[in-house]
């Protein structure tokens, strides 16, 4: 307790509600909207890991010389619990193909899922106790989200990074078993865990697509460590050298704490999770499918003078600028996060998925020169981050077209629905496993509460090891 009053801390309440929370007051929509989101996760890890991505992956755990009973994702590797979270939240950003919480856009699924297989592997929990701790998980590291008011992004931090490890560090203390004290401190020690910068975004390399890893081994780390004793600071979010005020130093900014602990357990953000369509940032999506939309009816990239996207004020440091350095990405992390580029491909080669953003593509001359046509405009009616708007303006040749798309696709208004995500996920787990393994998947995440975590793992793997 911090004070005379012994008013408990907002950290206080959030490890309270995790550590009590009980499967029955989970409401049926939520376990089945998790268990969609596993499986898309589940799906672009695999993807990723029979990609570049694998192999750098698997030999790094290989290096990490850490004997434990926890696989990696697609490979027939084995490691302690914190190794095997960061691998497998490392390759279920890879791609940047995973959900994303609109309102906060942190990415939830990526960070908890592997936080959440790694523990549950170590422990042997079965299905409904990882549904259990990564849909609560989910709830806290999202409402930690909401508090920033969009502060994280503008000061150069991912908001998955910085949300991520206390979400990690919540789920895996209720598999480890710890009680409300401890698991307080669990997230008391993540907040010395909670970073990850930008900076990646200019010059294409892949630190920012780790961030996901490290929350999940930092949530790991951090439950390990007050599992055993050690002690993290109740006051870890309000405190004079907390979470926000460390992390957003604005004079103006005025942290509401209500945002994560009010409504508990009633008012679920888990609801507001959107999938998406695409490898690329999510701010993104709608763009895509106004352009894609347009070449359904006919746009070619040839016929094309001019593309106009007015787009939210926020956005712009996100997917637009500097805008020579997103129309001539340097590496595909980087073109993940170009609006110029991304709808570029679009145009030309009429998709974006798990095989886009090629070294071939992004030196393509067509694509590059319709890149430098594409310019954004602010569009100050653009609604918040609780939705996301797109809006293309084409001339063309033969005159001006134009297309809004109200609602990205994959959120509650425009949602994609439960055929979508398992194409989705069958399209991009068979790039590593053959059907009949990735068929097992989807049937033993529909029974998830009647599974073991290590029945499940053991599904994710290759059938064969190399010789």
């Amino acid at each position: 307790m911090r004070q005379a009053d012994m008013t408990p801390t907002v950290n206080q309440v959030a490890a309270q509600w995790m550590s009590a929370l009980a499967w029955n007051q989970i409401p049926a929509d939520l376990v089945a909207s998790a268990k969609l989101r596993i499986l898309d996760t589940l799906g672009v890890a695999l993807a990723a890991s029979a990609q570049q991505y694998g192999d750098v992956m698997g030999r790094a755990v290989a290096d990490f010389e850490q004997p434990g009973p926890c696989r990696v994702l697609g490979m027939h590797l084995t490691t302690g619990p914190a190794w095997a979270a960061l691998a497998n939240g490392m390759l279920a950003h890879a791609l940047i193909f995973d959900d994303t919480h609109s309102a906060s856009i942190v990415h939830p699924t990526s960070p908890l899922l592997a936080a959440t297989l790694a523990a549950g592997e170590k422990v042997g929990a079965t299905g409904q106790e990882l549904l259990l701790a990564l849909i609560g998980g989910t709830e806290l590291a999202c409402r930690i989200g909401l508090v920033a008011q969009g502060g994280f992004h503008v000061a150069g931090f991912q908001p998955t990074a910085i949300a991520g490890p206390f979400g990690c560090a919540y789920a895996a203390s209720r598999l480890y078993g710890l009680d409300a004290a401890r698991t307080g401190h669990a997230a008391g020690i993540a907040g010395s865990m909670a970073g990850g910068i930008n900076e990646s975004w200019t010059d294409g390399t892949w630190a920012q697509i780790m961030h996901p890893g490290w929350a999940a081994h930092s949530g790991i780390t951090a439950a390990t460590l007050a599992k055993s004793g050690y002690s993290g600071p109740g006051t870890v979010f309000e405190g004079r050298f907390g979470l926000f005020r460390t992390h957003i130093q604005r004079d103006d900014f005025q942290p509401d704490f209500t945002r994560i602990t009010d409504g508990l357990g009633e008012d679920w953000q888990g609801r507001h999770i959107v999938f998406k369509p695409y490898p690329c940032a999510h701010v993104i999506h709608p763009f895509l499918d106004a352009i894609l939309e347009m070449r359904r009816q006919g746009l070619r990239a040839e016929d094309v003078e001019r593309v106009v996207c007015p787009i939210a004020e926020y956005m712009v440091r996100i997917v637009c600028a500097p805008a020579d350095e997103k129309r001539r990405p340097l590496g595909e992390a980087q073109a993940r996060t170009s609006l110029q580029y991304s709808l570029a491909e679009a145009l030309c080669t009429g998709r974006l998925d798990a095989g886009s953003y090629s070294p071939a593509n992004m030196a393509d001359p067509a694509i590059l020169a319709l890149a430098d046509r594409i310019e954004h405009a602010v569009d100050d009616a653009a609604p918040d981050s609780r939705a996301y708007k797109g809006w293309v303006i084409v001339q063309t040749k033969d005159g001006r077209r134009e297309k809004i798309v109200p609602h990205t696709r994959g959120s509650a208004e425009n949602p994609m629905s439960r055929a979508d995500v398992l194409a989705k996920f069958s399209a991009n787990a068979s790039l590593c496993l053959p059907k009949q393994r990735v068929d097992a998947i989807v049937q033993a995440v529909g029974q998830l509460e009647h599974q073991s975590v290590r029945q499940l793992m053991a599904l994710c793997v290759p059938e064969e090891a190399p010789a």
